[in-house]
């Protein structure tokens, strides 16, 4: 029980100060003494023993030195393995902190600061962007007990870090780089003498200007970039794709004639996405030599024989077995097709997005050619690309394709006005319930969009009308158990009056919709709440 306080004590972060005062063996806390406990497991205790001093550190900590030595181990252990976990004592700062570091926000209303409380560690953390964003927008901070937390999430998350950096402080910042778990998204304004730092810190402050100032980054690693070694290079080009910009061309360009493949090729792949690139020319005007357009409108694709050394050089194939007719050669040509803009070959064609679109749907290799150039719409983030294929597939009833791994890709890639004019036009054509497997289905279960009013609204009324009349079980209507979570934080919180009553609870599978029904609305009314509780001064 002794134990158990202590722990709990040493947790709360003034206790930590406090420690050496309290216990007079505190330099043997819990570093050394773990190291002697350590030491003693692997000997056994009928090889060796504690040092005295440890043994008397044990007792300060309410353990009974006196019992058989192997309790003492198993007791001392144990509590020492938790005192690692929660952290060593911290050392007095030798200054005060930098008045630079000490917020300017306002703290967080209470009322918010328990809603993050519900978001963070509670039943409502798909809300958790939503609120991140109204933050920024109010202008608050973070609530400071939830920022470990999330830098742990944001260091495994790349997507997620993207939300939370913008509305960290300038000292959660120094935080970051007191954790070597959060590395992966540490940084740091560039110093003066950058050029004498160790690779960790380059990286940091490469980061920090890719956000700050894009443009300025590869001018910052050009005077250094000749002593640097290989595998550093390619590190510190990974980093460049965030705020990857025109502005890196000619840097990204200079490296692909380096001696390093590694080097060459880190440096290929970011400037396959810097529209209208030289290395992008380069690739379409050699896989326009591959097709044929015939007199009846078939396009043939004819793969080369062998890999084109150039492209190989720079990594540009994937090695991989491909499941198209034709084998490597197929694959090969896949592999370059997949990384060609696909405006190109609507200028190559002289035709349309959708019309160039059915070129590639009829063509001899049909599903090599639209896979290819629906990857390459994704790499290229070619919106009008990504909804004529979504659009293609839907008119032609092809749920194969939108059922497939890449559908849901394109599907996910969909910005949210887009999704939202589809679904519309859907729901008018397509009347009553969703199939799970059909388009919409597909589309609303993924849960990567934000429903405007008009969507939310006439799927849930769709829904309700269902269920109030419905008499018995219907098993292909569980996906709506899925529909309704992905709506309790996709819809605009609007529509929560319209929901509140209306519902047959007499219908006799009440019962097996009912919480999630209320599940639905009683997110809807914490979003709500969040909402009125951190809308900007002055707005209505």
């Amino acid at each position: 029980m002794l134990n158990g306080f202590l722990f709990a004590l040493y947790q709360i972060p003034v206790f930590s100060f406090l420690w050496p005062y309290i216990f007079p063996f505190a330099s043997y806390l819990p570093q050394m003494i773990w190291e002697a406990l350590s030491k003693l497991a692997l000997l056994g205790t009928e090889r060796g023993q504690l040092p005295p001093e440890v043994l008397k550190a044990l007792e300060q900590v309410g353990i009974q030195a006196t019992q058989a030595p192997e309790e003492v181990l198993l007791e001392g252990a144990a509590l020492y393995h938790q005192l690692r976990r929660a952290g060593y004592p911290l050392q007095q700062p030798e200054a005060p902190p930098d008045p630079i570091l000490q917020s300017k926000q306002a703290a967080a209303p209470p009322q918010v600061a328990r809603q993050m409380e519900h978001i963070v560690r509670g039943n409502f953390r798909e809300a958790l962007p939503e609120a991140l964003q109204l933050l920024q927008q109010a202008n608050l901070p973070l609530p400071p007990e939830h920022l470990p937390a999330l830098l742990y999430k944001a260091a495994k998350k790349p997507e997620f870090w993207l939300i939370l950096r913008p509305i960290l402080e300038p000292a959660n910042f120094e935080l970051l780089r007191l954790n070597p778990d959060w590395a992966a998204i540490a940084e740091r304004p560039p110093a003066a003498n950058w050029q004498n730092e160790t690779q960790a810190g380059r990286v940091q402050m490469l980061r920090h200007l890719r956000y700050e100032q894009p443009e300025q980054a590869t001018s910052w690693l050009t005077p250094c970039w000749g002593e640097l070694t290989p595998t550093e290079k390619k590190e510190l080009i990974n980093t460049l794709d965030t705020g990857l910009n025109a502005s890196d061309q000619p840097f990204l360009e200079a490296q692909l004639s380096d001696s390093r493949k590694e080097v060459r090729q880190s440096a290929a792949q970011l400037l396959l996405k810097i529209p209208d690139a030289p290395l992008q020319d380069t690739l379409y005007k050699e896989a326009a030599t591959w097709l044929t357009l015939q007199k009846d409108g078939r396009l043939d694709l004819h793969a080369p024989q062998k890999p084109i050394a150039a492209f190989k050089k720079l990594g540009l194939y994937s090695n991989k077995k491909h499941k198209y007719t034709g084998g490597a050669r197929a694959g090969q040509a896949y592999d370059i097709l997949s990384k060609v803009p696909p405006k190109r070959w609507e200028a190559h064609f002289g035709k349309p997005t959708l019309d160039t679109l059915r070129l590639f749907a009829r063509g001899n290799q049909q599903q090599l050619l639209t896979d290819a150039v629906a990857n390459a719409a994704l790499l290229h983030q070619d919106h009008r690309w990504i909804e004529a294929l979504l659009r293609h597939w839907w008119r032609t009833d092809n749920e194969v394709r939108w059922n497939s791994a890449l559908g849901k890709q394109l599907m996910a890639a969909l910005p949210d006005p887009l999704f939202n004019e589809i679904m519309s036009q859907y729901l008018k054509q397509h009347q009553g319930y969703i199939d799970e497997r059909s388009f919409a289905g597909q589309l609303l279960c993924l849960g990567a969009h934000q429903w405007e009013s008009r969507v939310a609204r006439q799927v849930l009324q769709n829904f309700r009308d269902w269920l109030n009349a419905a008499q018995s079980v219907y098993w292909n209507m569980w996906h709506y158990k899925r529909i309704l979570r992905v709506a309790a934080y996709q819809a605009p919180v609007d529509i929560l009056p319209g929901f509140r009553t209306g519902w047959n609870q007499r219908t006799p599978i009440w019962g097996n919709w009912e919480g999630d029904i209320e599940r639905l609305l009683k997110t809807l009314a914490f979003r709500k709440d969040l909402n009125e509780a951190l809308k900007p001064p002055g707005k209505n």
